[in-house]
């Protein structure tokens, strides 16, 4: 096929959908919500649509985690879809509400627009269509995210750029890193990632996934860490292996690098060797 005749195809915002979960509500899910992002060419899901292994909740928390945009429908005042919500507006989601009645907003958020139908289902989807269209024209850049993971090393912040890890061993450098949630924020498990850049000269990390990038440079993933409630520590350790013992030099940078959906974290490590 010819270039210029190829069709370039861009996924489709993905929509996750916070709502009652009661029969009083499947019309409006269906032929409203559900109409209007079709309307809006995205896709949209709710949880008990999906196939998956685990809990409901970590489920709930994954998918606002992946979803392009959030809708929640606020009508009755659930309490479940109030906390989702607030989930959602942690991590800086794109988030639309929904309700049938003025009076189910509470103060908190009345500040934020809410689409008001009053079970007028034809109503709901069209300005919701109108709102998922807009929010799909005007993605948010990874910078407008806040990522509230500090790290550690030897009881010094990263983010201050003077922590240093030793060589304690002629075959590698290896450490502790301790990671410390400084924010509000629940991060579940998978919802954030940890990796480490290195240069070629640690090509293989144990107990990581190695990956050489296109610089030449190497990214090492930790495994999946377990739920980082607000104020809570964990810790990894990182065992870098080195290609050349002769090549060694007496001092390098790594980077260790923090992943969530929504945005990454550098914080610069020295490494220096002792011996």
């Amino acid at each position: 096929m010819n270039d210029t005749n190829a069709l370039i195809t861009k996924p489709k915002a993905f929509c996750f959908v916070l709502m009652p979960f009661s029969e009083g509500f499947d019309d409006i899910y269906e032929f409203g919500i559900k109409g209007a992002c079709v309307d809006a060419e995205a896709y949209c899901e709710r949880v008990d649509e999906q196939i998956f292994e685990g809990s409901v909740l970590e489920r709930i928390y994954n998918q606002i985690s992946r979803a392009d945009i959030v809708i929640a429908d606020m009508t009755g005042r659930s309490a479940n879809v109030f906390y989702e919500v607030g989930y959602a507006h942690a991590l800086g989601k794109p988030t639309i509400l929904l309700t049938q009645d003025g009076e189910d907003i509470p103060f908190d958020l009345k500040h934020f627009p809410h689409i008001v139908y009053q079970a007028k289902i034809t109503e709901l989807r069209k300005e919701l269509a109108e709102r998922v269209k807009w929010f799909i024209e005007h993605p948010r850049k990874p910078s407008e995210y806040k990522l509230g993971i500090e790290v550690y090393c030897n009881k010094v912040a990263l983010s201050t750029g003077k922590a240093v890890c030793q060589y304690p061993s002629y075959e590698s450098p290896n450490g502790q890193l301790t990671f410390h949630n400084a924010s509000l924020e629940t991060y579940v498990s998978g919802s954030f990632r940890v990796g480490i850049i290195s240069s070629s000269m640690f090509a293989k990390a144990t107990d990581m996934v190695s990956t050489q990038l296109p610089d030449g440079q190497y990214l090492h993933m930790f495994p999946v860490f377990e739920t980082l409630f607000p104020d809570a520590y964990c810790s990894a350790k990182f065992w870098l292996m080195v290609r050349n013992i002769e090549e060694v030099p007496t001092s390098d940078e790594i980077t260790i690098r923090v992943f969530s959906q929504a945005s990454r974290r550098d914080f610069p490590l020295k490494l220096i060797k002792v011996g």
